[in-house]
């Protein structure tokens, strides 16, 4: 789905297309979602000769996967010395060794396929506000080499724009065009005897034997086994939505003359941070500046974002052109810093999930595959006890407890004023909340300036949603659903559409 925010991965690259599924099927595994979680999970299970059957409601790489920066980077976003603290030391290895082996295994794939996605192995470097204690940045070093990573001391960052000293450098992290290389995968588990179909809802699933997905159309595939992959997990109402918040994270990408920044991953820690990736062209380099984070649907303030974004930019790379690309993306953060991957606690039977990247969506979603397959085909694996959905944080639990607070505070805006009044100040091309009767309605005018209304309570539990006007989306700011402007889902937990009013 193209929009006035696509990334440079849309702009650059068209995936193939397929099918709507159009009749009942069966397989041993459905994977619900075609984007690199899940692709990645049906290449692994299909090279064991497993039939798998993946559906999405987009065309592939449709939802976050084509919204990513691509950094595929074993350094923790949320940091070794904090995943040390909440877990403790042997999990904070096994993290290292999951987001590691996940690197490697990308690699491997691109390698044995003669894969061309413009994959390279890149040093990353992690530099700290020099505003912060003079030991944040020991601390950080001492925690990754207990986890065994990789990492040096580095006087700076090859940057010249602004001072990074002292900084981490991590040797061997990697980047690549996402969407060339989901493109080559959908081919090779066709040619293994998978299926792939788009524009495909899942508009039910339950667990059992055989489990089964039903389509928006009726049609139902009968599986051995589900995982669902599709950021935001479809098939759990509850448990793991109260163990993680939806956030908006914002990216650019702007002009520089060739070979002027290193290629290379950056990443500060100021408040908001940035992260940072070159992406080479022919005519001249794209860097790609991402950051300014806030939760989903908290504040619709998108362009003033991209602005602060493009100023950081241009004060430390003064050789920076036009934006010639802007995007925004949604990252699901766990409470405890580590992904939720395993089967799903309210259907604990055959139903998998993998959600919680926090930031790593690329490396989530490979050591994230490489576990659910061994799940299901009844192998050992040492990662599953560590990014179990079941898992209880004690130390996680302030952070639990404030941010339940906060969701549950969004439902006040079921009885606080409306945005606006009337339907004439609405302008064309956007959308507002409105109280009609007792009800809050979301109410859409389009771009001929016919209104469209809605219920403005997110079907999966009833909080007010928001309007984006970036995006031109209606958001939820309690778990993370996002809906077109003509209230069709495009992002879980909801799995159904806004209600339309009269």
């Amino acid at each position: 789905m193209k929009t006035g925010t696509d990334s440079i991965w849309i702009s650059t690259y068209k995936v193939p297309q397929f099918e709507e599924l159009a009749k009942d099927a069966e397989c041993d595994v459905c994977i619900v979602g075609a984007g690199i979680t899940g692709l990645m999970a049906a290449y692994l299970l299909t090279e064991k000769k497993v039939h798998v059957i993946v559906i999405d409601d987009n065309e592939i790489g449709g939802g976050e996967t084509c919204r990513t920066t691509a950094h595929i980077t074993n350094v923790i976003d949320n940091r070794y010395q904090t995943i040390e603290h909440l877990h403790g030391e042997e999990a904070s290895r096994l993290a290292a060794q999951s987001q590691t082996a996940a690197i490697d295994k990308i690699e491997e794939i691109i390698l044995s396929n003669d894969i061309d996605c413009d994959f390279c192995r890149v040093d990353g470097y992690l530099f700290f506000n020099p505003d912060e204690r003079a030991d944040v940045l020991e601390k950080e070093y001492d925690a990754a080499k207990r986890a065994g990573l990789d990492v040096r001391l580095a006087a700076k960052a090859p940057l010249t724009g602004f001072n990074t000293s002292p900084c981490l450098r991590f040797p061997r992290q990697a980047e690549f065009h996402p969407l060339k290389f989901i493109s080559s995968l959908a081919e090779i588990i066709t040619k293994n005897g998978g299926e792939i179909y788009t524009n495909t809802h899942a508009k039910k699933i339950e667990d059992g034997s055989p489990a089964f997905v039903q389509t928006k159309n009726k049609f139902t595939i009968k599986a051995k086994n589900i995982f669902v992959a599709t950021n935001s997990p479809i098939s759990d109402y509850v448990k793991i939505h109260t163990k993680q918040i939806a956030c908006r994270t914002y990216v650019i990408g702007v002009e520089i003359p060739n070979n002027t920044v290193k290629q290379a991953l950056y990443w500060d820690d100021e408040n908001p941070y940035h992260y940072i990736r070159i992406y080479k062209q022919q005519k001249n380099d794209v860097l790609i500046v991402g950051g300014e984070d806030h939760k989903t649907g908290h504040d619709d303030d998108a362009e003033e974002r991209y602005s602060k974004l493009f100023k950081w930019t241009r004060d430390r790379f003064p050789m920076a052109g036009r934006i010639d690309y802007k995007w925004s993306g949604q990252v699901m953060e766990p409470f405890d810093g580590l992904s939720f991957t395993g089967k799903d606690p309210e259907n604990k039977e055959h139903v998998y999930i993998a959600t919680g990247d926090s930031g790593m969506g690329m490396t989530h979603a490979a050591f994230s595959s490489m576990l659910i397959c061994d799940m299901i085909l009844g192998k050992t694996n040492e990662w599953e006890k560590l990014y179990d959905p079941k898992r209880v944080t004690l130390r996680a639990a302030p952070k639990f407890i404030k941010e339940g607070l906060d969701t549950a505070l969004q439902y006040i805006d079921i009885i606080t004023p409306p945005e606006v009044s009337a339907e004439s100040a609405i302008s064309p091309g956007t959308g507002a909340i409105m109280s009609i009767g007792l009800n809050k309605t979301a109410v859409y005018k389009d771009e001929n300036g016919r209104v469209h209304k809605f219920s403005a309570l997110c079907p999966h539990l009833k909080c007010v949603i928001e309007w984006n006007a970036s995006e031109k989306t209606w958001d939820c700011p309690c778990h993370g659903s996002r809906f077109d402007a003509m209230g069709n889902v495009i992002n879980g937990p909801a799995l159904g559409n806004l209600k339309k009013v009269n």
